[in-house]
């Protein structure tokens, strides 16, 4: 007689705890992409800097095409591009010769997997802005401060 008024017991305690539980696992995933996606920003932008700095010219472009394509290649080293902006800008404008500093800012729009934690995670943007200091004169113009959207 005692079994049969348990046997609902084990059941009704993974009822109450399951929510707790999955909020709890949701929540690491959840942040964990997140985080994961701030990295990749920031690896972006130290890598954009390299580039920037060593003036990488392919083809030996220069002025918009070789900022275009420093764009580019900063936006083929981030993993996910959709929704990336990168901006490239000289500490002063009229200054790119060799010893000369700039920003370097890559952001991008944060990608959700649950939607649980939008209270949290709303107002979260991923960017990074890494200071460079050009090693060679540029050849290559500044984006002007407007951030340039990944091709």
């Amino acid at each position: 007689m005692r079994e049969n008024k348990q046997r609902g017991t084990a059941m009704i305690e993974f009822v109450l705890i399951a929510p707790i539980l999955f909020g709890v696992l949701f929540a690491i995933i959840e942040f964990g992409w997140t985080y994961y996606q701030i990295l990749d920003t920031r690896h972006g932008a130290r890598e954009g800097a390299r580039l920037v700095a060593v003036n990488y010219a392919p083809g030996g472009v220069t002025g918009a095409t070789q900022r275009d394509a420093l764009i580019a290649e900063i936006c083929s080293r981030v993993e996910e591009s959709t929704g990336t902006r990168v901006e490239i800008t000289f500490a002063d404008a009229t200054k790119t010769e060799a010893g000369d500093t700039g920003v370097v800012r890559v952001e991008r729009d944060l990608v959700q997997l649950t939607n649980f934690y939008d209270v949290f995670l709303n107002s979260v943007v991923p960017s990074s802005d890494v200071t460079f200091r050009l090693e060679r004169d540029a050849s290559w113009v500044e984006t002007g401060g407007a951030p340039q959207a990944c091709p």
